[in-house]
């Protein structure tokens, strides 16, 4: 292998790096804060404060410092505090739960506002800047806090933890979710402190799947909410409705989009009409509707109709309405990157006003004249930027963090479009060594996304970073394969129920055009990637056997075993049909059945606490391997999911990873 370049990125370079999460404008437009997370490697824990930005770019200070974790800051309509949730306090009065606190901008302590046994997440201030709502999970049989927490230490510290179960949704990513409680909206006087539990006595839910504030929206003049009402809250794959209810005479009326997910409602601010994000459930390979709905009637119209992208990742677009309700703005994907858009109403296409790389996040002033988001690159990790015209390219940063990997020598890297599958184009990232020699051939390393309807985007990723795989001295190609976001339809679609072999050919076809140029070297070809991205590298070792080695991280290995994940409701969907249904067709999408043809050396890591990619999936894998007499190594971490989030596992994670590569 090449040398790597001196002083190359590095694992520990990335978790030195100072995160950022979402912003938060103040209703003047002064002001933006947002919550900051760093990391230590030696303690192997986080921190995550509060800072302000000023949104000319002149000053920047830290608005917490007490407490661990400070997240989710939103700014009262007035002004005049920030609230938060955060797990602070020792021995008798720490939270075991996060809590609801609140700020001054200008300083001082953060008052605790709830002490809730449940805690609480997803805030949004009510218009009168007096009242929050939160989302909490609770039992909805018991009356009060006091018997939620009762319950609660009842069951912690009981001696036998079974669980029983009797609906069809019971874990989700790494958590169980057959206890009996659901997340309900509550109503939080800020002065008191007293928590009102808006759906108290009701057979009213949020979902139980990452319910949060995109699940809900309260109305401009503070006496009404909608929320996403799931038509059966123990089955995530099911349709929802819109529920409105009235606070004051607890009257409630349904809006039915038909046979939809929902999220990101969205009051305009004169509240004649409300946006709502859709995805029709007929399929996991649907684009994401932008709904513009009449309040008083109900009737609803799809915006930007005739658009060939989705509007946003569904439970993520974060639409916001301007001020004068004339332009809705929302982020999405484009074949490869993650614009913010305008969409005036009435339009029929959406104008990017920040371009990507990966614009993550933003918000707005009250008059919607100051405008902030967060955006990463696949040269940077995310940073924050005002809109601003008069810039050299429409934009400000506001922020200098991670000043230090300017001193680190990075890849040069391209978007560039081959013919895939069948002739037809394929987008696909390469990225060079640091170092790179046009006159050498370097080793090729496929990056493989998951999903599959996700996508390699311009940006920064902690886990699977193309830089950090440059700097190894690979030439890295991430395709954005048939299946992809951030294309048509059609595109989407396009792998239904014949899972495998088109993703196959789209990354062929990048690994031949790169080889034909005289860039890698075709006999130092290896693959990688976790989840979907895992099910490609096993797929491959059963279809091709010129890869010298693979790393398969969290990875689908077979189908049928597949079906106890937290996901299992969506399987015939993925691949078109059930497998008591017709087995051969279930089977011949699955690595598993291919096995026969195993050749390559992989590398298999999973973490116990995936549930979306049971472990055993990451076992079973292995253990062919080496029944077959196979090279294979596994690493398996019993305090992981389906992510690697802990830095010193992250570290342990890159260096296996590198490892093995280098082995062969």
């Amino acid at each position: 292998m090449a040398k790597s370049a001196r002083n190359p990125l590095t694992v520990e370079h990335l978790w030195q790096c100072e995160r950022l999460g979402t912003p938060s404008v103040s209703p003047d437009g002064k002001w933006a804060v947002i919550d900051q997370s760093t990391y230590s490697m030696e303690t192997n824990e986080s921190a995550t404060q509060l800072w302000l930005y000023s949104t000319d770019g002149t000053t920047r200070k830290q608005l917490t410092s007490a407490g661990k974790k400070n997240t989710a800051p939103q700014w009262s309509p007035d002004g005049k505090l920030i609230a938060f949730c955060a797990k602070r306090g020792e021995g008798k009065n720490a939270d075991t739960e996060p809590q609801l606190y609140v700020i001054a901008p200008d300083g001082g302590e953060a008052r605790r506002v709830t002490t809730l046994a449940n805690g609480v997440d997803g805030i949004r201030w009510f218009p009168d800047s007096k009242h929050v709502a939160a989302v909490s999970w609770v039992w909805p049989d018991l009356k009060n806090d006091a018997q939620q927490a009762k319950r609660a230490k009842e069951i912690k510290e009981s001696k036998v933890q079974a669980k029983v179960v009797e609906v069809d949704n019971y874990r989700h990513w790494d958590s169980w979710i057959c206890d009996g409680k659901r997340p309900h909206i509550f109503e939080i006087n800020v002065n008191s402190g007293k928590a009102k539990d808006l759906f108290a006595g009701k057979p009213w839910s949020l979902s139980q799947g990452d319910p949060g504030a995109n699940d809900y929206a309260i109305s401009p003049d503070g006496k009404e909410i909608a929320w996403v009402q799931p038509r059966d809250v123990t089955r995530l794959t099911d349709p929802a409705t819109l529920t409105l209810l009235n606070l004051k005479s607890r009257k409630t009326r349904t809006i039915d989009l038909g046979e939809m997910w929902l999220a990101s409602p969205v009051y305009s601010h004169s509240g004649k009409q409300l946006i709502v994000c859709a995805i029709p459930t007929v399929a996991p390979s649907k684009h994401t509707r932008l709904m513009l709905i009449d309040h008083k009637t109900g009737t609803a119209e799809r915006l930007a109709a005739n658009w060939p992208r989705s509007v946003g990742t569904y439970g993520s677009a974060n639409p916001l309405w301007s001020a004068d309700d004339r332009t809705i703005l929302f982020c999405a994907e484009d074949a490869g990157v993650q614009h913010l858009w305008q969409l005036p109403i009435g339009t029929e296409a959406p104008i990017a006003i920040a371009k990507g790389g990966h614009v993550m996040s933003f918000s707005q002033s009250a008059d919607s004249q100051t405008l902030v988001f967060t955006k990463a690159s696949i040269d940077h990790p995310a940073r924050l930027y005002r809109v601003d015209e008069q810039a050299e390219k429409g934009h400000k940063r506001l922020d200098h963090l991670n000043d230090f990997l300017e001193k680190i020598p990075l890849g040069k890297w391209q978007s560039r479009t081959v013919k895939g599958w069948n002739g037809e184009p394929v987008q696909t990232f390469v990225c060079l060594p640091p170092n790179y020699d046009k006159k050498k051939k370097y080793p090729l390393l496929q990056d493989i996304h998951g999903g599959p309807h996700a996508a390699h985007l311009d940006t920064w990723h902690y886990r699977w970073n193309v830089q950090a795989f440059a700097a190894q001295g690979y030439v890295v190609a991430a395709v954005n394969y048939h299946g992809s976001a951030g294309f048509d339809e059609p595109f989407l679609g396009s792998i239904d129920g014949d899972l495998g072999a088109r993703e196959l050919a789209d990354t062929e076809a990048v690994t031949d055009v790169l080889i034909k140029e005289g860039i890698v070297d075709k006999n130092k070809l290896y693959a990688a990637g976790g989840s979907y991205g895992g099910y490609m590298v096993a797929w491959m070792n059963g279809h091709t056997d010129r890869y010298k080695a693979y790393v398969c991280h969290a990875g689908v290995y077979n189908w049928t075993t597949q079906f106890g994940d937290d996901g299992y409701l969506w399987l015939n969907q993925e691949l078109g049909v059930w497998p008591w249904e017709n087995l051969e067709k279930y089977q011949s999408q699955s690595p598993h059945a291919f096995s026969k043809n195993f050749k390559t050396p992989t590398l298999v890591i999973h973490g116990e606490l995936d549930y979306r990619v049971p472990y055993y999936e990451g076992l079973e894998y292995y253990n062919t391997l080496r029944a077959k007499g196979i090279k294979a190594r596994l690493v398996v971490y019993p305090d992981e999911n389906h992510w690697i989030l802990k830095p010193q596992n992250s570290r342990l994670w890159y260096r296996e990873f590198f490892a093995w590569l280098k082995r062969f």
